[in-house]
């Protein structure tokens, strides 16, 4: 309880109180003896509600109150209470002055979020392209996905989150990159198709097996036809013809078939008969 005293100045209680340059707020109880009105001075009697700082969710405030419990207090300055939230001193504290209470807001609210999803980076050889280049086949490209998370604040503050649900929004498409392990095609000359697809198939420079096809025949089947020792477009004799044509998997066909003697020629470089052909070694550095 505190006691005042008002001029004879003022007849109107607001006036007075204003006047005296008191505080008072609107749970504070006020009497005044005599009345305002007689204009002779009056006591001002001011009891005062009983002030209780509020710290809700970490911003203060300060209320006054005539109730006897913390339950009381937030239902009369209706302050609720949600979820888990929770409240120190416990509700049942009975109010004292200047007491301070405190509230924790506590959430648990679910975010959804769209993120990326990197391509992946996929190789795979080829020998229809020249060994030590490359070349991109399809251009990858992310994907992104819807991430649902159960998100729990404190405060307002983040203090967990955790994983409640993915959905694929857009898949990724995987970028895949040719590397080349084939070898140098021929680019001209007879035979030229048959020559780079013995060349793929033995990885062996096809440029130079046209050069060494060129430098025994000229690109002729019928050299050395029919008599000569040395025949068809690399030079073969008959009993070299017998075996290496049966190694290829051309066993049986005329020593004149081009194809046959292309591909033959080819397996026989690479199985360490290069020697047959002095030519060779020029041309494999074609």
């Amino acid at each position: 309880m505190e006691v005042f005293y008002g001029s004879v100045a003022y007849k109107d209680i607001k006036e007075m109180i204003s006047g005296a340059g008191i505080t008072v707020y609107p749970e504070d109880k006020v009497e005044t003896v005599p009345p305002p009105e007689l204009g002779i001075g009056s006591k001002i009697i001011i009891t005062r509600a009983t002030p209780i700082q509020v710290v809700d969710a970490k911003k203060s405030l300060t209320y006054y109150t005539w109730q006897t419990t913390i339950t009381d207090l937030l239902k009369e300055k209706k302050i609720e209470l949600l979820g888990q939230d929770s409240v120190s001193p416990t509700l049942s504290t009975p109010i004292s002055y200047a007491m301070k209470v405190t509230i924790t807001r506590v959430a648990e609210v679910e975010v959804t979020e769209n993120q990326p999803i990197a391509f992946k980076k996929l190789t795979k050889n080829s020998v229809d392209l020249e060994r030590g280049l490359t070349e991109i086949e399809t251009r990858g490209r992310d994907g992104e996905k819807e991430v649902i998370y159960l998100v729990k604040r404190v405060d307002g503050e983040e203090v967990s989150r955790s994983v409640k649900d993915t959905n694929i929004v857009k898949e990724p498409v995987s970028e895949v990159k040719i590397i080349g392990i084939g070898p140098k095609l021929a680019k001209s000359g007879p035979y030229k198709d048959t020559i780079n697809a013995a060349a793929k198939e033995y990885l062996i420079n096809g440029t130079a097996l046209s050069c060494l096809m060129m430098a025994e025949s000229g690109g002729s089947t019928d050299t050395g036809y029919p008599d000569g020792d040395y025949k068809g477009l690399f030079q073969y004799t008959d009993g070299f013809w017998a075996d290496a044509s049966v190694a290829a998997g051309y066993g049986g066909s005329s020593i004149y078939n081009a194809e046959a003697q292309i591909f033959s020629t080819a397996r026989a470089l690479t199985h360490g008969q290069s020697g047959r052909w002095p030519p060779w070694n020029r041309c494999s550095n074609k």
